[in-house]
């Protein structure tokens, strides 16, 4: 597998990235980070344990450290904080010590949700990700924000906890639905903004061959992705000024999930609607940026084709957009492009923002839905 470091001192960890190998990768990973003499608490996703419970057993087994299982539903409703009670009394009530393990086996849900868990019990335990689904290999499983959800927005509650290592293995895409390889997509078309050029002919070669699935292509995709990501990371742990850009799309984005109720849209559906209002943003904010985005805005579009179609009333992504994480008292923090990779943070006059969500919705709303694929 290819590794890519997170370079954050004595919080430093490595990302694996491969098509396959991801069980040697996991025994390594896990004799290296976790106390011989103390316990692992894996912390499934119902699906992935389903598909993939045996093996990771069988793999864990042969670390020769002892593990207990968990098993949790599937889907955003998994980050609440009745759920995070639940599982806050199963290791208590299984003694569990600051010298435990925890593994988050799943996608972006758990790995939120795990994280927050590892960060809060005991006032912090170590834990690993094994990530099974695109959008967590690109985006959700790198970079230590842990957290669940609040009445008010998503990943209100949180805090910034590094994981030991994250394992990305692309066989484990091969099960996913097409729709969840789209959402995933979505925060790759997103790393197309910000890196430019080098992801963006990736991603065409991607498109252009036409399986959803293809490993070598997914797994160029993954890696690019999580390198650009890693050395943000590397560079600003804490969102404190340059990891900010990581957020392109996602003030729209959060801020739809959120009006229409979580799990009508994935994730990654609603940022690639995110995307596009920033970008008729980053137009409207500056005129002579048209052109210079007009190839990353049909890349968007293209994209728009394969989401379902949702009403999505205007009025209440922009109230929500109001209770966004960035925000500086009451101005908002938008991350704007001036051209594919070259994103800005700026504050923007709110006058602007409706016309440029109208814009977005309306050609989200004239795409028919076509077939989940190329």
């Amino acid at each position: 597998m290819r590794r890519i470091s997170v370079k954050l001192k004595d919080r430093s960890y490595t990302i694996s990235c491969g098509t396959d190998q991801w069980e040697k990768e996991l025994i390594l990973q896990a004799k290296k980070n976790a106390d011989k003499s103390a316990r692992i608490f894996v912390i499934y996703d119902a699906k992935v344990f389903a598909l993939y419970g045996q093996q990771i057993s069988k793999a864990l087994k042969r670390t020769g450290i002892m593990f207990d299982e968990l098993v949790l539903p599937s889907g955003e409703q998994t980050k609440s904080v009745s759920q995070l009670n639940k599982v806050y009394s199963y290791l208590l009530d299984n003694k569990v010590t600051r010298n435990d393990f925890l593994l988050a086996c799943g996608g972006g849900v758990i790995s939120d949700f795990t994280g927050y868990v590892a960060a809060t019990i005991l006032r912090g335990v170590k834990w690993g990700i094994l990530s099974t689904t695109l959008l967590g290999m690109v985006d959700a499983a790198i970079g230590g924000k842990t957290g669940i959800n609040h009445k008010a927005g998503k990943n209100l509650i949180g805090a910034f906890w590094q994981p030991s290592f994250v394992i990305c293995g692309t066989i484990f895409l091969n099960t996913l639905s097409p729709r969840l390889i789209i959402s995933g997509l979505g925060e790759v078309v997103k790393y197309v903004g910000l890196i430019g050029q080098k992801m963006n002919g990736i991603l065409d070669k991607y498109v252009e061959q036409g399986d959803l699935y293809d490993q070598a292509c997914l797994s160029q995709l993954i890696y690019q992705s999580a390198k650009y990501k890693a050395e943000i990371v590397s560079r600003d742990e804490r969102e404190g000024n340059i990891r900010m850009v990581l957020n392109l799309g996602h003030t729209f984005g959060h801020a739809i999930e959120k009006s229409l109720g979580y799990g009508k849209l994935q994730h990654g559906e609603a940022v690639i609607i995110g995307l596009l209002a920033a970008v008729e943003l980053s137009e409207r904010t500056k005129k002579s940026r048209i052109r210079s985005l007009s190839s990353y805005k049909q890349t968007i579009i293209r994209f728009l084709e394969m989401i379902p179609k949702y009403k999505i009333s205007i009025n209440d992504v922009i109230t929500h957009t109001g209770v966004d994480k960035k925000r500086k008292g009451k101005q908002l923090i938008f991350v704007l492009l001036n051209k594919p990779g070259m994103p800005i943070k700026c504050d923007v006059k709110k006058n602007l923002l409706k016309p440029s969500l109208k814009a977005a919705l309306k050609e989200y709303e004239k795409r028919r839905l076509r077939c989940q694929g190329f």
